[in-house]
């Protein structure tokens, strides 16, 4: 186990004193991550690549996206992989399962294949959206389209839930 597993375990097994904890992981570090009660966690993975080995969590979201920042000019490798980039439904998804998650879930890992894109763009989100505690240094590349369909998502339910009780 390498020390950033070592770290990240050590901080699952002692909940934060307020409020949800949130990690962004690569795969290969995920996969390390013993079962652990009070942790939930979402797994994303390539389109190309099959499901990551991880312990049966009760609360476990399983997504599949590529990484694809199609805020900005695209390449032609990005461009390729734009129709399985994160969809609105990816992130309502992902909306439905944190609200979902019982208050003795204190910790929520999320892990792409390299744990610096997708994963931090989903964490970085659900930092902003619920005041998680996250590590921000681990978030610098974030990917920018993953964040914005995700807080995008949660405005949208935001004016459902308006109209509806309005």
């Amino acid at each position: 186990m390498n020390t950033r597993v070592k770290d990240v375990v050590a901080k699952l097994y002692r909940p934060p004193t307020q409020g949800r904890r949130i990690f962004a992981l690569g795969r290969g570090d995920a996969e390390r991550i013993p079962l652990i009660p009070g942790v939930a966690m979402i797994s994303i993975t390539a389109p190309e690549k099959g499901p990551a080995q991880l312990p049966e969590y009760e609360q476990l979201l399983r997504l599949s996206f590529a990484d694809v920042d199609f805020l900005g000019e695209l390449s032609a490798r990005a461009a390729e992989k734009l129709p399985d980039a994160m969809t609105k439904e990816d992130a309502e998804g992902i909306l439905e399962f944190v609200k979902a998650l019982p208050q003795t879930v204190h910790t929520l890992v999320v892990h792409c294949e390299g744990g610096f894109s997708r994963s931090a763009g989903v964490v970085k989100a659900l930092k902003e959206l619920y005041g998680y505690e996250a590590e921000d240094t681990r978030l610098v590349q974030a990917n920018p389209s993953v964040m914005k369909t995700l807080l995008a998502a949660a405005k949208s339910v935001e004016k459902k839930k308006k109209r509806k009780n309005g």
